[in-house]
Parts: C-alpha cells; sequence; structure tokens
C-alpha cells in the first residue's frame, strides 16, 4: 500500500502536462528583438508563464513553476520580469533566472522596465520602488497616500530622461524625476476629474501619451504644453482596459474594452473607422500590441485565447482574424481519447476542440454549438430572440468512433436540458445537420414535459449511434443518414449504457 506522505508519497500519477491552457486576464507582452525578426509573446497562465513565437503562435517554452499566480509581467531588451506575489523574479535569455527580488512586503501590482539597468515597481500598499537590477537593491522608494493618490497605472514616456509618469484613481497625474527624487509637474489638479485613469500608452508623436477613463473616454494629452488634443469615447459601456498605437506609419489607435470589444480610431481624421466586436467573448481586453513595421494587432484576453488582426481589407480600415491560439474559456464538462496522442474535449462553452498530447500546433476547434437554423421554425423556439439563438449550448456527454470516419460523422454529443444531440466529423472539424429526434418528442403528448437527452454511444462498427432520454426512451439513429433506426424497451431511468 502507498503511502500518503509528502516523504515517501508515488510519483506514478504525478502531472505530466496541461493541455489548452493559452492565456488569462493578466496583460501579455510583446517582446521585440533588435537583430533578427523572431519575436515573442509572453503569456501567464497561473503560475507559470508560456513564451510564443510570433510568427506562428507555437509555444516555444514553459517556465518553471513560481511560488504563487502571476500578477504582472515585464521585459526589455536583455530580461524578462515577473511579478508573482510580494517577489519579483528576473530572467535571463527569457528561461534562465537570473536575480529575485523581495523587499516587498505586499503583491506587486504594476512593473515597469525603466531602461536597461532598471526596473520600477508598485505593490498594493501604493509604495513605488526603483530598484538596481545589477545590485538587486533598492534605489529609490515613495510612498503615496491611496486617498490622494492612488496610482493605477505607470508610463515611461518617449525622450523624457530619468522621467517617470503616474496616474491615479482620482483622476489626477504626476510626472516624476525619478534620478533626483522631485515632482516636476502635476496633470489635472485644477479640474480634477471624478473618472478614474485606467490605462496610458505612449503615441507615436513624442510629447503625447493616451489616457484611458473608466467611463470609456479616451484623452490624447501633450504632456510639454499640458494641452489635451482630441478626445473620444467608446459607446460600450465599462473602462478602456488597453490602448495601442499603430507602427508602421499608419495613424490609427486601438482601443480595448470591458466588454471584450476593439474598436480602431483614425487619428488624421478624428474619427471611428471600424470595430471587432466580441473579438474576446464575456471578458475584457488584457492587452493589445501593434506589431512594429506590420499591419498586425496582438489582443489577449481573460477567454484563454490569445488572438492576431491583420489590416489587409480592401476598405484598408477594418482587421480581420489572422492567427489564434485559444482553449475552452469555460470549465470543460468531458473529455475522451480519439487516439493515442489526441484528446477530444468539450464543456461549458459549448465548444469541441482536439488536443495533441505532442504538438500544441496540431490542436484545433470544431466550432461553438449554438442552436440549428431550422430549430427556430418550431413552435418552442419562436418567442426566442436573435440572441437567444446565438448562445453556446454546453456539451456534457460525448462519444467517438474512428472506424467510419473517414466516410461519415464519428462523433456525438448530447447538450445540457437538450434532447437535440449534436453530430460532428472529426475529418471536416464541423457539426451535421442531422436532428437525431424522434417523432413522439413532437406530439401533444410531451408538449409540456421537459425532455433531455441523458447519455449517448457510437456502436463500434461506427454505423449507429443510441441516445437515452429523461423520460425513458432509448432510441437507435443511424450515422450516415440521421434516420431513426428503431426504439429498445423504455426503461424507468436511463442515465449511462454502452456497447461491447
Amino acid at each position: 500500500m502507498l503511502s500518503t506522505t509528502s516523504q515517501q508519497q508515488s510519483h506514478l500519477f504525478s502531472s505530466y502536462r496541461a493541455l489548452g491552457l493559452v492565456t488569462n486576464h493578466v496583460p501579455c507582452i510583446l517582446r521585440i528583438h533588435q537583430r533578427h525578426s523572431s519575436h515573442l509573446l509572453l503569456t501567464a497562465i497561473g503560475k507559470v508563464f508560456h513564451a510564443y513565437r510570433l510568427n506562428t503562435l507555437q509555444v516555444l517554452l514553459v517556465s518553471d513553476p513560481h511560488a504563487e499566480d502571476i500578477q504582472v509581467l515585464g521585459s526589455n531588451s536583455r530580461l524578462v520580469f515577473v511579478a508573482a506575489g510580494s517577489n519579483v523574479y528576473i530572467y535571463r535569455r527569457v528561461f534562465h533566472l537570473y536575480k529575485t527580488l523581495t523587499e516587498h512586503q505586499g503583491d506587486v501590482q504594476h512593473l515597469l522596465p525603466f531602461g536597461d539597468d532598471h526596473l520600477i515597481t508598485i505593490d498594493q500598499s501604493n509604495t513605488l520602488r526603483v530598484w538596481d537590477i545589477e545590485s538587486a537593491s533598492v534605489y529609490l522608494s515613495l510612498e503615496f497616500d491611496t486617498k490622494n493618490f492612488h496610482i493605477t497605472c505607470l508610463l515611461h514616456p518617449a525622450t523624457y530622461v530619468n522621467k517617470l509618469l503616474l496616474a491615479s484613481r482620482q483622476g489626477t497625474m504626476q510626472l516624476w524625476n525619478i534620478k533626483s527624487n522631485k515632482l516636476l509637474h502635476e496633470f489635472f489638479s485644477q479640474t480634477p476629474s471624478t473618472n478614474s485613469i485606467t490605462t496610458m500608452a505612449q503615441s507615436t508623436v513624442v510629447d503625447v501619451v493616451a489616457i484611458g477613463y473608466n467611463n470609456g473616454q479616451i484623452r490624447l494629452h501633450n504632456l510639454r504644453y499640458d494641452e489635451t488634443l482630441v478626445t473620444f469615447t467608446q459607446d460600450f459601456n465599462g473602462p478602456i482596459t488597453s490602448i495601442a498605437f499603430r507602427l508602421d506609419n499608419i495613424p490609427h489607435m486601438a482601443t480595448g474594452s470591458s466588454t471584450g470589444h476593439i474598436c480602431i480610431w483614425n487619428l488624421d481624421t478624428c474619427h471611428l473607422i471600424s470595430q471587432v466586436r466580441e473579438a474576446h467573448k464575456d471578458c475584457s481586453i488584457a492587452a493589445l500590441h501593434y506589431v512594429p513595421g506590420e499591419p498586425l494587432l496582438i489582443s489577449n484576453g481573460g477567454d484563454n485565447a490569445l488572438r492576431e488582426w491583420i489590416f489587409d481589407m480592401p476598405d484598408g480600415q477594418s482587421c480581420r482574424l489572422y492567427r489564434e491560439r485559444c482553449g475552452h474559456s469555460k470549465s470543460p464538462r468531458c473529455v475522451r481519447y480519439h487516439d493515442n496522442e489526441i484528446i477530444l474535449s468539450a464543456g461549458n462553452d459549448g465548444r469541441l476542440r482536439t488536443f495533441h498530447t505532442i504538438l500544441d500546433n496540431l490542436s484545433r476547434c470544431f466550432g461553438r454549438t449554438t442552436r440549428y437554423k431550422w430549430e427556430a421554425e418550431l413552435d418552442e423556439d419562436e418567442n426566442d430572440d436573435e440572441i437567444n439563438r446565438q448562445q453556446a449550448m454546453p456539451i456534457i456527454d460525448l462519444r467517438c468512433e474512428v472506424i467510419k470516419e473517414n466516410d461519415w460523422d464519428g462523433i456525438i454529443a448530447i447538450h445540457e436540458k437538450r434532447r437535440r444531440t449534436s453530430a460532428w466529423n472529426y475529418i471536416r472539424a464541423t457539426r451535421s445537420q442531422h436532428r437525431f429526434e424522434h417523432e413522439r418528442f413532437a406530439t401533444k403528448v410531451y408538449h409540456n414535459i421537459e425532455v433531455y437527452a441523458t447519455c449517448c454511444d457510437i456502436s463500434p462498427c461506427g454505423n449507429f449511434c443510441v441516445i437515452g432520454y429523461s423520460t425513458g426512451h432509448i432510441d437507435m439513429f443511424n450515422m450516415q443518414s440521421g434516420l431513426h433506426r428503431g426504439s429498445f424497451g423504455m426503461m424507468i431511468f436511463s442515465s449511462s449504457f454502452c456497447f461491447f
């Protein structure tokens, strides 16, 4: 018998690797290599971070787990900085741990590399520290009163040597010289705003920064003259979560919202030119990055998705999805092996996915399960609006058979509180239009009775599928045609069965 003590615990069933994890709500960072075009994307997933190649979105490496969850990521030309709990870990060449900074008493909430030799961190007690990276010592420490100036974001303005711009929840900003420890100027102090500043970004023009507020307002402000140049307002409810400027000589600005939408603004004409609705569904945009010299926009969000958008549409203004890496946005509920290396997975997000246990780039998404178009014609769906018809149907169980997958559908899935099942083709990665529904459930006898599928299975020959219902009925259908081929004796309760 195996002992349960930590010293004698068996490693027989120790974890090997995690599948389907791409990113979380922590903003990703784009690490640019000046000497070659092999750029990297760094994303946080719990206690580890992943490094992706930008040109393929393939996983380059996975870091060792940290003691606590990662809150912030940062990088400069040489190093990668990771804030986990009250510690800051510094990595050289992405994966070699170089130093650890442990002076903070609370969790580190903000992190900004300041050149190649210094690092700026802010913890939950609103204390700012400037670190000397080489000696791992604190060069400067500043404490701010949260009632008067609660720091929400920070920025190093371009060409402003030794200058640091701080933004607060009170709607004001301060410009500091961190070398002489002096407050140089305070912005918006004469006209304080009730809206807090949520994000800042350096524009492509010197002295001009973009400021995002929690009411959806974006302000382009000139720091040298303390003057607001132009103001934009998003119609979406919620704060501005991220701002990015296009870096290929086209005057465009992208802004992200807490509702998952992306807005593209023309800075010459000062108006909105395009939108990306539900770029990240049911979550906020964590970060936006334009790739230097290319018409590519990178975004990540809390829906476990990392996406690249390319601006190559005929109008020259809108974008389309170019490349993505994503996993389940909600918890999976069923997992099945398709073969020795591929896993089928489905869950509450209504998506059916495959994950390759060895090569992540071979993972696929079959799509999202929404109601069929012909279901809108039925009486029970007459009062449903378009939004309800597009809602995902969670998958609670699925079965697969590979013997006939080259000829017709080989996967069948049942949905939560639904009597109609869905069939999927593994080769084409598409959903079938077969109904798999007995005509008895369309009669008046079952008009006021809630009937839903509870279990399913596919025969070893791959020709038939069997579906059990909450009423006790068990029906058999042909996988190729979707026609009903027989019923078994009515059971008192059907919850599971299988073919031998």
